[in-house]
């Protein structure tokens, strides 16, 4: 099942997506063996990370096929975003070449609501594990800080039309 929302005349995508049980648990090890504390990009006392891990390719072409068939779009890049206690992302907008929409995949149980703001105009959405949502990249989104005992893990990337 697919919602779609219609924010301040801008669609945003919410679906389903469980990946793999081995992909799963290859993220869960790296978050749990590198995880670290600190302020990067948007993320506030908590943990993003950019680089290769183990599982991340593997990652990419199973979400770039689901993203290719429904929404006729890939990943450019994506990351890694964790928060835990208290931890927070600031209020943003993607950017980049060639970028058309951002996306995350949430790969805990445990998660913050999303806040997107247009304006003086705000909606929130509770994601739930395996959720996704695909939003235009320049659409304005954030997460609050809130208290947790677990790990709030999910999967972030910037997409592009397929040629």
């Amino acid at each position: 099942m697919i919602n779609t929302y219609n924010l301040f005349t801008v669609r945003v995508s919410h679906g389903k997506l469980p990946i793999p049980i081995n992909m799963y648990k290859k993220v869960l090890k790296f978050v749990e063996e590198n995880y670290k504390t600190e302020d990067y990009i948007s993320c506030v006392s908590g943990f993003q990370y950019h680089e290769n891990f183990e599982g991340k390719e593997d990652l990419n072409k199973f979400i770039n096929n689901y993203l290719n068939n429904v929404y006729y779009v890939k990943i450019t890049h994506g990351w890694l975003n964790v928060l835990e206690n208290n931890s927070y992302n600031k209020p943003h907008c993607h950017t980049g070449d060639a970028i058309k929409y951002a996306g995350v995949l949430y790969l805990s149980a445990t998660n913050n609501n999303i806040i997107f703001s247009k304006g003086s105009e705000v909606f929130e959405i509770k994601p739930q594990l395996f959720d996704y949502l695909i939003f235009p990249f320049d659409l304005l989104h954030y997460v609050l800080p809130e208290k947790r005992k677990e790990k709030r893990i999910c999967y972030a990337f910037n997409l592009t039309a397929v040629d």
